[in-house]
Formats: structure tokens, C-alpha cells, sequence
């Protein structure tokens, strides 16, 4: 492999090492953001996704799951949703 293409690699694997996650309480629960917000759960949040969101109901999805959570899980910074309320 030249020199060139290692180059882009070693950025892209510096800059995944160092993004890291944050994780903050808030005031309905807390939340945790991955990769720069590419992955965010958002526990206790009870919130209605974003109009920009294509977001699904845990509940509606596999059943009727017993007590509901309202944990919202967005991927990919907000575009999918899943909540669990």
C-alpha cells in the first residue's frame, strides 16, 4: 500500500479514537452520545422524535413489551429513531 492511501486511514482511525462519547444528566434523565452524536440513547426522555426523524415504536415493533422505558435511541444523528413509550 503507498504512502498516499495510509494517510486518510491513520486520520479516520485518530479521529474515531478520539471522539469518544459523552454521557450528561438531564432533567427528564440522561443521555449518551457516541461518535460525535452517531449513536445517542436518551434515557427517561418520554420526547416525540424529530419531524426530520423516520422513527419507529419499540412496542409497536416486537409487541407488547410489558413497562415502557422512554428510552429513544437515534442513529446516525437523528435521520432513525426507536423509542420505547
Amino acid at each position: 500500500m503507498n504512502k498516499k492511501a495510509l494517510l486518510p486511514l491513520a486520520l479516520i482511525a485518530t479521529a474515531a479514537v478520539f471522539t469518544g462519547c459523552a454521557h450528561q444528566k438531564t432533567r427528564t434523565g440522561s443521555s449518551t452520545s457516541v461518535l460525535g452524536g452517531l449513536v445517542e440513547v436518551e434515557k427517561g426522555a418520554y420526547q416525540p422524535a424529530p419531524r426530520t426523524s423516520i422513527d419507529a415504536n419499540v412496542n409497536e415493533l416486537a409487541g407488547d413489551a410489558g413497562d415502557v422505558s422512554g428510552t429513544q435511541v437515534k442513529v446516525f444523528w437523528g435521520l432513525f429513531s426507536a423509542n420505547d413509550y
